[in-house]
């Protein structure tokens, strides 16, 4: 087992462990995936945007570990969210989980508020406090 010390990737994983829960169905972090099962899904072998999948190549995540002062805006999701058409599965489910004290800009707001992105916040104090 690897010892992993950059918080933005124990915050994947963190997030991998939150959804897992949440849809009662393992997600994963995108890079351990083996190659041949992103090959045979369709999906890019190397990093889009893809944070963190389900089992089964249905549902995509991108994580985001930004601070209180941070807002995220639509040119830091836009290879993300082209991702439906890249691997030509517009039936994708889309999220971003993110701390919960960073911001969002209006476009990102508009998207979620359509149902095109569901938006997770999990709270970084927590985070901080179990794994680091």
């Amino acid at each position: 087992m690897c010892h992993i010390t950059n918080r933005h990737t124990l915050f994947e994983y963190y997030a991998a462990i939150h959804l897992t829960k949440q849809h009662n169905r393992p997600f994963y972090v995108y890079q351990d995936l083996p190659l041949s099962h992103k090959r045979n899904a369709g999906f890019p072998l190397t990093d889009k945007g893809i944070d963190v999948i389900d089992e089964c190549f249905q549902h995509i995540v991108q994580v985001k570990y930004y601070g209180p002062k941070a807002k995220i805006h639509y040119g830091q999701l836009a290879t993300f969210l082209a991702t439906p058409l890249l691997v030509g599965r517009r039936d994708l489910s889309l999220t971003l989980v993110r701390t919960k004290t960073c911001k969002i800009h209006s476009d990102i707001q508009g998207i979620i508020d359509r149902g095109d992105l569901t938006d997770v916040t999990l709270c970084s104090r927590e985070f901080m406090k179990k794994y680091t």
